[in-house]
């Protein structure tokens, strides 16, 4: 639910860099209240750790939902090229571009660094949590996270942003609201 509420953010209000900013610096702070569930003075208290760490989940879940729902978008927006064109590459010989086969290499590159990124801060995790303790299992993917908005603030001049244009999710509910108008009844078969 809430990737479809983050995207309908971006579309109506915010834009996808401004969603995105947002949503890193909620999810930041939901690490962060994960963090602190698992220091040692309060990961002793369980009813305590778990209420903190429940907390600490719902808000990394809403701040998570509204930058996943726009980071491929955004990485969509950045290839404006629409039909194929013919270069020539640095060896003088002639190549075609085509904007499907260049857009789906994109991904290929940003989902491949999303996997290692997973796979190696998984290993990374559980070492932490076994030899340490969860306080710097919970603080090693913080650490990584809160360089993204960063790098988003450091290189949003080189991004192609677009505005918010309207969600098409309110459109519809609007839609379907007309729909049922008259018609619709808490009896199923009335409806």
């Amino acid at each position: 639910m809430t990737p479809l509420l983050g995207a309908y953010i971006a579309d109506q209000y915010f834009g996808r860099y401004l969603t995105i900013q947002y949503s890193i610096c909620f999810a930041l702070v939901g690490h962060v209240i994960l963090i602190i569930s698992a220091i040692p003075p309060v990961i002793v208290n369980p009813n305590a750790a778990i209420g903190i760490f429940s907390l600490g989940i719902v808000i990394m879940g809403l701040g998570t939902g509204g930058f996943k729902s726009n980071i491929s978008p955004l990485i969509a927006e950045q290839y404006k090229d629409e039909r194929a064109y013919v270069r020539t590459n640095k060896h003088g010989k002639k190549e075609i571009v085509d904007p499907a086969t260049t857009t789906a290499r994109i991904y290929l590159y940003f989902y491949f660094l999303i996997n290692c990124g997973s796979l190696t801060g998984s290993i990374a995790m559980v070492y932490a949590e076994h030899y340490v303790g969860f306080w710097l299992s919970f603080m090693l993917p913080t650490v990584m996270f809160s360089i993204c908005p960063i790098i988003l603030f450091t290189f949003k001049k080189y991004y192609v942003l677009s505005p918010p244009t309207g969600s098409v999710m309110a459109k519809a509910f609007k839609l379907i609201k007309l729909a049922f108008k008259g018609k619709w009844s808490i009896n199923p078969s009335t409806t």
